[in-house]
């Protein structure tokens, strides 16, 4: 099930979190630390829930990885990840103003398997590498099924 949220703005941290209003929260039966999709026109994320708000009234707070993955339009589809898999192989894509060597790109994927985001086919993110300038990430493609965790043993393929 999805809910209609207002993208109520971002806040200055990275890792992919989100905050949620308690109606969201309640319609979607999401508890701090589950996973949810976002959905606008403009993209697909994910986040990790780190806090259930009182303030933010029928809207969502992320963190600014990934709020510029669907940012642009005021409101996003929000669905409870209810069951998240290990992923064992991931195809993505990078786009960066500038070439990135091999060792960055890896520092970049080992963030996310720090951050522990779930994935799945067509998930975007932005992530900062350490010279300052923002990477987008793009999953092409997940296996076995989706959405899925990275972890140190996921085969990575860049296309």
């Amino acid at each position: 099930m999805y809910a209609v949220a207002r993208l109520s703005g971002y806040v200055e941290e990275v890792g992919f979190k989100a905050w949620v209003g308690r109606d969201i929260a309640a319609a979607l039966g999401v508890r701090l630390g589950d996973g949810i999709k976002l959905e606008s026109k403009t993209g697909v994320s994910a986040a990790r829930v780190v806090e259930v708000r009182d303030d933010v009234k029928a809207g969502v707070l992320l963190s600014v990885d990934a709020y510029m993955a669907v940012s642009g339009f005021r409101t996003v589809l929000v669905k409870r990840l209810p069951r998240v898999y290990e992923a064992e192989e991931v195809a993505i894509g990078v786009e960066a103003a500038r070439p990135i060597d091999v060792e960055r790109l890896m520092q970049l994927v080992n963030l996310m398997v720090a951050y522990r985001v779930p994935v799945f086919t067509n998930f975007a993110g932005f992530l900062q590498a350490e010279d300052g300038r923002w990477v987008r990430l793009i999953v092409k493609a997940v296996s076995p099924r989706d959405p899925a965790y990275l972890s140190k043993e996921t085969r990575i393929h860049v296309k």
